[in-house]
């Protein structure tokens, strides 16, 4: 393949990166999910070497990355209070971070190209899916706007994250993209009838999401369908910079304490307030939580709600927690938060970084839950999750597995201001109702809190920065799903397969590796 110049090398990256940025979440360019990976191919192949493809790849990622992570300036400058500088250079580490898996994935589309040829190339999508598993795992994993999510909007496209989940639809949109980008290069050579050729897997793979779409809902029967579930999300609004000072605890306590009264007059069963809605630690501060427990018993109604709480077990642990009261104000259940944010949490290494402070409140690290925890409202099994949660779908399958016909995710994206984020994060959140079909009732304390249904259509939403009631009601689901059953199954196959493709040699009819376009036979 003939070698670009830079100006042509400049473009193609422009073009990679803004046709990766704008087909996600928050910027939602259509169509764009489906081709954005064509330009990095591009620019991975026509290099001299995988290093220079790693290198290509980096840069690429990293500058297509910003776009996606810019917040974290916001979140660590204004709400971490440390300035724009480190605010600015921290966006920058996490998108150069996350530019280094597109670097291996640069890297490895060139050495398939040019181990096997043309033909290497139709491995990539597995070679995606295999970077984009190890993103979410190693390092406690980082799973944020993984390419499948870019159709999180699609009310078609996104079904059939039931069969694979995300890494599935990663997958699909990586092969339409080496379509693309094979049938490109074959009209670069005159070669129209090889171009259309080329253009079949990614077009099967196209219209195999479309028509999947409307079939993948399985009609229930009636007389075994669940009595819908009216329930209510109490968005307070409160704003971060208050949130934690004791001065505003009372305050805090009676909006929502209006709030779950304007619920309970809308006839819900239930009212989920968001994380930490409760900024003090239940059942240690006396006197604020039975201000608590009184707003569940005057009303008369069920509340779950987001507190921190302290266990003195073991020399005491901090734990971020989302508590389940009945309208008598007992506590009939707690799950504590599993998956921490790193240095908003906890800071890793802590020994090595002793110098650091979480960006959250307190000076105390959070303690990982143990395990999930399931409520029971209304007589059926709830699975909570608590903000970034809400990425893992390995933590919301475990609640579908131990019988959960619904969940519920507490969170606060007040830390992302108004930008991208709060977007991004909810199209996450939809994408786990379409994986376990089950519906979803998300809280969020500044929004954007949703009601989602089974297949990751929002039923009613209240938007940023608005305090208010969001009521909707829903059916709780059954069943399990190919995704819930197989797990990573998909994401581990395509892991396998991208390392046997790497290191070990492919032999021909005569028993001789190949190596670049042709057979070197006897």
């Amino acid at each position: 393949m003939s070698r670009r110049g830079p100006a042509a090398r400049f473009l193609t990256g422009a073009l990679f990166v803004l046709s990766y940025a704008l087909g996600t979440p928050g910027y939602d360019v259509p169509g764009l999910p489906l081709v954005c990976l064509a330009p990095f191919l591009a620019l991975a192949v026509s290099a001299r070497s995988a290093r220079q493809a790693a290198w290509r790849g980096w840069i690429a990622g990293t500058a297509g990355s910003i776009p996606l992570y810019y917040w974290i300036a916001y979140t660590i400058a204004v709400q971490g209070k440390l300035g724009w500088a480190l605010g600015s250079l921290a966006a920058f580490l996490v998108s150069a971070y996350v530019g280094a898996y597109f670097s291996v994935a640069a890297a490895a589309a060139r050495r398939l190209e040019g181990r096997f040829g043309e033909r290497g190339l139709w491995l990539f999508p597995a070679v995606w899916t295999a970077v984009e598993m190890a993103r979410s795992h190693l390092f406690s994993g980082f799973p944020w706007m993984l390419l499948g999510y870019s159709v999180a909007g699609s009310a078609t496209l996104r079904q059939a994250a039931d069969l694979a989940g995300v890494p599935g639809l990663s997958f699909l949109l990586a092969l339409s993209a080496v379509s693309v980008y094979l049938a490109g290069r074959r009209l670069s050579d005159r070669s129209p009838g090889k171009a259309a050729v080329r253009l079949i897997p990614g077009v099967a793979a196209i219209l195999f999401l479309v028509l999947y779409g409307p079939i993948s809902a399985i009609p229930e029967d009636p007389a075994n369908r669940a009595p819908e579930v009216r329930v209510a999300v109490a968005q307070g609004g409160i704003d971060q910079s208050a949130k934690w000072d004791p001065g505003n605890q009372s305050a805090t306590l009676e909006i929502y304490g209006e709030l779950t009264r304007e619920a309970r007059d809308a006839g819900v069963q239930v009212v989920v307030w968001p994380e930490t809605a409760a900024p003090f630690f239940y059942g240690w501060e006396a006197e604020l939580s039975r201000r608590l427990e009184a707003i569940a018993v005057t009303g008369g109604i069920p509340v779950i709600f987001g507190a921190p709480w302290y266990d003195p077990v073991e020399g005491g642990k901090f734990y971020n927690s989302v508590f389940h009261l009945d309208a008598r104000g007992v506590v009939l259940g707690r799950y504590d938060k599993r998956h921490l944010v790193p240095f908003g949490e906890y800071i890793p290494l802590r020994s090595v970084l002793f110098f650091l402070r979480k960006l959250t409140a307190g000076a105390e690290d959070f303690s990982s839950g143990t395990g999930p925890a399931l409520f029971r409202v209304g007589g059926r099994p709830v699975a909570a999750s608590v903000c970034y949660e809400a990425l893992f779908p390995a933590l919301i399958r475990e609640g579908v597995l131990g019988g959960a016909t619904w969940l519920v995710n507490v969170t606060n994206d007040a830390w992302f201001g108004d930008t991208v984020a709060p977007h991004q994060h909810l199209a996450m959140a939809r994408m786990r109702s379409v994986e376990f079909r089950r519906p979803m009732v998300r809280a969020a304390n500044a929004g954007i809190s949703a009601v989602i249904d089974g297949d990751g259509g929002v039923v009613a939403s209240l938007g940023l920065f608005r305090r208010g009631v969001l009521v909707a009601a829903f059916r709780p689901a059954t069943g399990e799903t190919v995704y819930a059953k197989t797990g990573e199954i998909f994401g581990i196959s395509c892991s396998i397969l991208t390392l046997l493709a790497l290191i070990f040699p492919l032999r021909g009819s005569h028993g001789i590796r190949i190596d670049g376009r042709e057979n070197i036979g006897a």
